[in-house]
């Protein structure tokens, strides 16, 4: 019986660290203006090119929104928000190649694709713009 009940409490203590490891996963909000107003109620220097007027010229090919955000010299990031998988798929390549450039700047450079979204910037930026 008493087996029993620690395998239980065991995997119900497993579900709660799995739970809480996917909730600190991931990266940036899924929406652009709510990652916008996260990254400046954090104290950065927010832009973000959501298509309005001439700006849809300035997006990336297969991209409905861009942001980036900036404090001071040592926290960044840049978000690209696709429109499907197969844009992002086609930006990935590239992206990863940018990021190798900004880790000879800054020591903790993440670079990851979620869902139909790439992000690079440092971990900081990250957990902010959530």
């Amino acid at each position: 019986m008493k087996k029993t009940i620690l395998r239980v409490v065991a995997l119900a203590l497993l579900a709660v660290m799995m739970c809480t490891a996917l909730v600190a996963c991931g990266g940036p909000n899924k929406d652009p203006e709510k990652a916008k107003e996260a990254l400046e109620d954090a104290g950065y220097t927010v832009i973000l090119n959501d298509g309005g007027l001439l700006g849809s010229m300035a997006l990336p090919e297969g991209a409905e929104a861009t942001l980036s955000a900036f404090k001071g010299d040592d926290e960044f990031i840049m978000v690209v928000y696709y429109e499907d998988t197969d844009a992002l798929k086609d930006a990935w390549e590239d992206a990863q190649e940018d990021a190798k450039e900004f880790e000879e700047e800054y020591e903790d450079i993440v670079c990851k694709k979620s869902g139909k979204m790439i992000y690079i910037g440092t971990k900081q930026a990250v957990k902010d713009a959530k």
